[in-house]
């Protein structure tokens, strides 16, 4: 078979490609892109280095890309780390959401939802590289942030507006919004201590979360008010049975669990070792599910307003893309739902049952 020529009678070569370049500069793609759009975000040594090496490949974006990249795609992008096989049960996830919609749907506005295994960091950024780079979106929420949260220089590079859902550790220049989530801990922690619980475990999510911290911390500091010492901590990974077997360990009254979905593994774990909740021990759920409501005993939980905290980071993102003032956010209280998973100490049991035999 004859090699088709160019009109210079030599062999023609494959075009180069953005990835191509990307390679040479050793940089991602997205940020060749933003380099050569003149997009903020990019260090001037940086963008040399880009263009440069751009002339070098004779790599120049088609007139068509340069377009998509300069117009309104009237899409955001969301990339949450979950486990696909718990989005059901879990109320953040759904509530949220609600609120993103809602906001999305006044202002003709679409979302990109990728969903990424719980356990798969270097997907996760991948995805927020690929949908930078291919200029699928105007902008990103963030959810869940953490210590050294390694998407936030990913996106500070990419230039994209960029608002968090939730309190970044560390300084950032994007805007950031928060509930009052956690003095949902200081008020069930509250309800325990006034229940005569002296002995309180607390059982949280992955400890890198920065709200988890934080829920941990107003859960130690509503006992120091009281001047009681903090019982058991532990911090669940993938296999929440065996932390909430852990917490148990140092026979605790009572559980604060940052989550409804921890507080059914510790209703679980209970029963394993023979304990009657919540005579023999109460326990505490978060975010108020449909888990909640149906488990049994039900659940004491912690009900957050996650449908207008959705709404309210949408609002504060879109108005980042449109280059407009940022509206205010003021968060609802949380509230405590009692239910069955709650009751007097064991201690306090023993004398009453004492009392009514005198």
């Amino acid at each position: 078979m004859n090699r088709p020529f160019s009109n210079s009678g030599q062999a023609s070569r494959r075009r180069p490609t953005i990835d191509d370049v990307a390679r040479r500069a050793g940089v991602s793609p997205a940020l060749v892109s933003f380099a050569v759009n003149g997009r903020p975000g990019v260090a001037e040594d940086t963008r040399a280095r880009i263009l440069e090496t751009a002339n070098e490949l004779g790599w120049r974006p088609s007139a068509s890309a340069r377009a998509l990249t300069q117009a309104r795609t009237r899409t955001i992008g969301l990339v949450l780390a979950r486990a696909v096989d718990q989005l059901e049960l879990d109320s953040f996830f759904v509530r949220f959401l609600s609120g993103v919609e809602r906001a999305l749907t006044r202002a003709d506005y679409a979302l990109l939802l990728q969903l990424m295994p719980a356990s798969d960091g270097p997907g996760a950024l991948a995805a927020y590289e690929r949908l930078a780079s291919a200029g699928r979106v105007d902008g990103f929420l963030l959810t869940d942030p953490t210590s050294g949260d390694p998407r936030l220089p990913l996106l500070e590079a990419a230039g994209l507006p960029v608002v968090i859902a939730g309190r970044p550790v560390e300084a950032t220049r994007f805007a950031w919004l928060e509930t009052e989530h956690d003095l949902g801990i200081s008020k069930i922690t509250e309800h325990l201590l006034s229940l005569g619980h002296e002995r309180i475990g607390f059982l949280g999510g992955p400890e890198s979360y920065e709200h988890m911290q934080r829920r941990a911390e107003r859960w130690r500091e509503a006992l120091a008010r009281a001047n009681q010492e903090a019982g058991p901590v532990v911090f669940a990974g993938p296999d929440l049975a065996a932390a909430a077997t852990a917490v148990l360990e140092d026979s605790p009254t009572a559980v604060v669990c940052a989550s409804d979905t921890l507080a059914i593994a510790v209703l679980a774990a209970a029963r394993e070792r023979g304990l009657i909740v919540p005579h023999d021990l109460s326990v505490t759920g978060f975010a108020d599910s449909l888990l909640a409501a149906l488990s049994s005993p039900t659940l004491t939980s912690v009900r957050v307003d996650y449908t207008r905290f959705g709404e309210a980071a949408t609002m504060a993102l879109l108005a980042a893309i449109g280059g407009s003032e940022l509206p205010g956010y003021q968060p609802s209280a949380p509230e405590v739902e009692l239910r069955g998973s709650t009751s007097v100490a064991p201690a306090r049991n023993m004398k009453i049952s004492a009392s009514s035999r005198v």
